[in-house]
């Protein structure tokens, strides 16, 4: 009779697991996260969308979150422990940008869903090829596309000690980059400095209203030396915007917050440029510079006095080409 008892229980629990195998096992239609319903508390389903933010990972708990946009809402995907392990072993954690399918089962709370994957082959992702980009053009791309951008940093801010904030300019154009170490594949990444010029690739994400790039490479590029305005040409119509000049320094006077440098070229005009201490006195051939140096300024445009002006605001800003 206890014989018989066990060979019931057994049957039935295989019975479940079969079922739950095959269920597993079958094609399931793509569900639109905003059509999923309270009722659909505990159900297994499959979802596909485009990784939006950084993962959320600990190593010490095994645990893994990231949030997915299908077009139609948002969903938070939950892994643990063995899934966890699976998915770093085979480098396989999701990353903005990433193009993912998930099927898992559904929690249901408040009315937010979220979807846990019970297993690492539950989940396909796809890295998309990153579009080349101007920094003047990410307000035109959407949330969660994958770009390619390049420009001078301006600024690192340390937001957290895994998490930065750099601002890169090309032009007149400026845009934030966060750059995260959080994740196993992205804690090697390089943090530039300020004057460096880097090649971003990431996902475009938005901050206050404000394009932003989530970056998931960096590297290193050679200076983009934008065209050199003749000096001629500046005029008051430019104010406020960034160009670069190239010419012959022809005096040098000190004030009280820094030098100022008459510069000219071919055309004959003589344009100010303005270099405070912050600046000067990082040069390092601040004191080495005289009379008939050649040299390349980028900066902002300004006026003073009805004079225009050129602002550089970094060191870097300022080169030195040679000297005559």
């Amino acid at each position: 009779m206890r014989l018989l008892k066990a060979l019931t229980v057994l049957l039935a629990v295989s019975s479940v697991i079969a079922l739950i195998v095959a269920s597993r096992a079958t094609p399931r239609p793509i569900v639109r996260i905003a059509a999923i319903q309270p009722m659909m508390n505990f159900g297994y389903v499959q979802v596909q969308g485009t990784v939006t933010a950084f993962p959320s990972f600990s190593a010490q708990d095994r645990f893994l979150s990231f949030r997915m946009w299908d077009g139609s809402a948002e969903l938070r995907v939950v892994a643990y422990r063995t899934v966890v392990e699976a998915l770093l072993a085979a480098e396989r954690i999701p990353l903005p940008g990433d193009l993912v399918r998930v099927e898992g089962t559904l929690r249901i709370r408040d009315d937010e869903p979220s979807l846990i994957l019970n297993a690492p082959d539950g989940l396909l992702l796809e890295t998309p090829t990153a579009a080349v980009i101007q920094v003047s053009q990410l307000g035109e791309v959407r949330i969660g596309e994958r770009v390619e951008v390049t420009g001078q940093v301006r600024r690192v801010r340390v937001i957290s000690p895994a998490l930065y904030v750099i601002t890169l300019r090309q032009g007149d154009a400026t845009a934030d980059v966060l750059l995260s170490r959080g994740l196993p594949a992205l804690a090697n990444l390089p943090l530039p400095e300020a004057g460096d010029w880097v090649t971003i690739s990431g996902a475009v994400s938005e901050y206050r209203g404000n394009k932003q790039v989530l970056a998931t490479q960096v590297r290193f590029a050679p200076p983009l030396h934008e065209w050199s305005w003749p000096i001629a040409e500046l005029d008051a119509g430019l104010i406020g915007h960034w160009v670069s000049v190239e010419g012959e320094v022809i005096d040098l006077r000190p004030f009280k917050q820094g030098m100022r440098a008459d510069v000219t070229d071919a055309s004959g005009e003589v344009i100010t440029v303005v270099m405070f201490d912050s600046i000067w006195d990082r040069l390092p051939f601040s004191t080495t510079l005289d009379i008939s140096d050649h040299v390349r300024v980028a900066g902002e445009v300004s006026e003073y006095r009805g004079r225009i002006e050129l602002i550089p605001q970094l060191p870097a800003d300022v080169q030195l080409l040679n000297a005559r």
